[in-house]
């Protein structure tokens, strides 16, 4: 199997570009880790090339995929395991760095600094569905609007469920003490597993403010009954 996904990628790679037109992958992306990596553990990479005026990233597979650019850098989150392909282009130059996630859940080193979150700030999240047996449900993508230090930032929540019921309150941002130096927007995942059929009630707690909605699942599909439109928004409302 080692010797098989580098020719994956590989392969992958010469895909898009053929699709693309994007020059051909040379050289590898500089990673802070590659392997054994968290769901929703924070991964920076960096283009080499410091002089690149302009980077475009790609993840492949992109779905439950989060990425955050700071120009030579970019900091990503990866909400499902699996192998991934991270890649960067720049002119006449393209790197890229195969990574591979495990299911276990990023906790932050309890070493990092927390800091509060802003004062009006709002958090946005992407829902997109789980079908995976006994473990079937939706994952939450949740991300602050306002950029907090350090490429490699954690949004920090609570996550309790009871009687069909779940309850999400955001506490503030960690920052690791190995940080990359920048700004970047806080973000985490949610897992709301398994996720039966019928109504569940969905309270979400953010700087004091609570806020309620639910959801509704029926079979294979779901809906998200939430009707604010600042402070936590969650999109789409149907999956």
């Amino acid at each position: 199997m080692k010797k098989v996904i580098p020719a994956l990628t590989a392969l992958i790679m010469m895909g898009l570009m053929s699709c693309s037109k994007d020059p051909v992958v040379t050289t590898s992306l500089t990673a802070t880790k590659t392997s054994a990596i968290e769901r929703g553990e924070p991964v920076v990479f960096t283009f080499s090339a410091s002089t690149a005026d302009s980077v475009s990233w790609r993840v492949n597979p992109s779905q439950n995929a989060q990425i955050i650019v700071s120009g030579i850098n970019a900091s990503v989150k990866f909400g499902s395991s699996g192998t991934y392909i991270v890649s960067a282009f720049s002119g006449s130059t393209s790197q890229a760095s195969t990574v591979t996630v495990i299911d276990s859940i990023y906790t932050p080193p309890p070493a990092a600094t927390t800091i509060p979150l802003q004062s009006g700030e709002q958090v946005n999240i992407t829902a997109s569905k789980l079908d995976s047996g006994a473990y079937s449900g939706i994952i939450f993508y949740a991300q602050t609007a306002n950029s907090y230090t350090c490429l490699s930032n954690y949004l920090l929540s609570t996550y309790t469920t009871n009687n069909n019921t779940y309850a999400i309150g955001f506490t503030g941002v960690s920052v690791p003490g190995n940080c990359t130096t920048g700004q970047a927007k806080a973000g985490t995942f949610e897992y709301l597993l398994p996720l039966s059929d019928g109504m569940h009630p969905l309270t979400i707690t953010l700087n004091g403010t609570t806020y309620t909605g639910s959801i509704i699942r029926s079979g294979s599909s779901y809906t998200i009954n939430w009707s604010y439109t600042s402070g936590v928004t969650i999109s789409p409302s149907t999956l």
